[in-house]
């Protein structure tokens, strides 16, 4: 490898000390700033090869700087680095140019394999593109491993772009954040997202609900119906759990992803619509095509990018932040002050989660809202582990002491996971993390009117 002329601006004298002695002990040239402006200067009159910059340089963002950086060399290998990864931040990495994001602190393997790539790149000399960045939303996914960092990178990879994406992974690790990140950093950003579960659906209700149908269409369509994929014209469509569809309904989609046109249910006319398509499914989807049960023409137009969504147990050290996550979230949400102790964390880092992100928030909820004292201990951790899911719940029932502020913050949870579900009450059990009739029995006890909502 030719030697190659690294630029690390990062505001910690060790980072720059350590890379410096890395990138020197290889052979290479290398140059560290403390300051951007310093930077700045030094690039302006001298090649580089490899830019490595830190996110958070006090008053600057690295981000911004980089793109400065690639307007005055851009040919550059951009490269961010950051000990706080997020979504947010790496896809606006990638979206203003940035080639690589990594998390610090950085082994020297990895800084090789930095070296490596960048003299790759170097000799390919492909010129970046110029996107422009999105507004950064709050925090949606979190995590910090190296799996999700890999997810973090494809997201930033793809939101650019119209490219229809797969998303894969087990029930509960979050492909609808993953979808919604995917849009909130594309030029689509301000028009709608409209998720749709079709799992929860008969084909003839989902046909109709994302076709549309004409009045008298059949039986019980008394007026005209805009379905959802017109209503999100300019927009994204995310079909979550799309592996559960019948093959006939697979036909009829892929005409309308080909085509990007439309005809309502009992209609000839065909209505043109522009939309970005993105799907999940929670099953091994190279099975379901073995098997014959995906078509093989819709798995290729909606795989064009395929992001594979790790499970709880291959990224066990983000537990402690998810953790802590929920249990703010829980906490701003409900107007409490619940905390938990560092020897709990530790035991809902051992314990196993077949259910993934969303059987851990579940459970941090759970946890908060029975509490005795406000702080969730080892012990409480303990207790919920050795319950089944239907044990769990007759103990809530049966508890008399529970005070009547906490059953009310019980049950606004439930209804708003109602609401969210339009009164599909099989989805609402499923997000809640138990079984219907748990969910029949925690209404009863709530008084909550089931009937009152349109079940799907």
């Amino acid at each position: 490898m030719q030697a190659l002329r690294v630029v690390v601006l990062d505001d910690d004298p060790g980072t720059c000390e350590f890379l410096r002695a890395i990138f020197t002990a290889e052979g290479h040239d290398c140059q560290t700033f403390l300051r951007p402006d310093v930077a700045e200067q030094h690039l302006g009159a001298n090649p580089a090869d490899l830019v490595m910059v830190d996110v958070y340089l006090g008053a600057e963002n690295g981000i911004d700087l980089l793109r400065r950086f690639r307007e005055l060399q851009p040919r550059i290998y951009p490269l961010i680095m950051t000990a706080n990864i997020s979504v947010e931040t790496a896809a606006r990495a990638m979206s203003e140019g940035a080639v690589d994001y990594v998390s610090k602190p950085l082994t020297v393997d990895q800084v090789r394999g930095i070296a490596s790539r960048a003299d790759a790149f170097r000799q390919q000399r492909q010129p970046s593109r110029e996107i422009q960045a999105p507004e950064e939303p709050d925090s949606s996914i979190i995590g910090r491993s190296p799996k999700m960092l890999e997810v973090y990178k494809a997201i930033g990879r793809v939101a650019g772009s119209n490219v229809s994406v797969l998303i894969t992974g087990a029930s509960g690790t979050g492909k609808e954040l993953v979808a919604s990140a995917i849009h909130q950093h594309s030029k689509r950003k301000d028009q709608p997202f409209t998720p749709v579960n079709c799992g929860s659906f008969t084909e003839t209700i989902l046909e109709s609900e994302l076709f549309g149908h004409e009045k008298g269409a059949f039986t019980g369509a008394a007026n005209a119906h805009r379905g959802l994929v017109e209503s999100s014209d300019g927009g994204t469509m995310f079909l979550d759990e799309i592996s559960e569809t019948t093959l006939s309904f697979q036909v009829k989609l892929l005409r309308v992803i080909q085509e990007q046109q439309v005809r309502r249910v009992g209609s000839n006319k065909y209505t043109a619509v522009d939309v970005r398509w993105l799907a999940a499914s929670n099953r091994d989807i190279n099975q379901v095509l073995k098997q014959g049960q995906f078509r093989e023409d819709l798995y290729y137009r909606l795989a064009v990018v395929r992001i594979d969504l790790p499970s709880l147990e291959e990224r066990r050290e983000d537990i402690p932040l998810l953790v802590g996550h929920f249990l703010r979230r829980f906490n701003e949400k409900n107007g409490l002050h619940a905390t938990i102790d560092p020897a709990a964390v530790q035991l809902l880092q051992q314990r196993q989660w077949p259910g993934n992100v969303r059987e851990l928030e579940n459970t941090v909820n759970r946890l908060a809202i029975f509490a005795p004292t406000g702080e969730i201990t080892r012990a409480d951790v303990e207790a919920e582990t050795q319950r089944t899911p239907d044990e769990a719940e007759e103990v809530q029932a049966a508890a008399p002491a529970t005070p009547d502020r906490l059953l009310e913050l019980e049950r606004q949870h439930i209804l708003q996971i109602l609401k969210q579900t339009g009164g599909n009450r099989s989805e609402a059990a499923r997000r809640l993390g138990i079984e219907r009739k748990t969910l029949y029995r925690k209404a009863l006890r709530l008084g909550i009117d089931l009937q009152s909502t349109s079940e799907k």
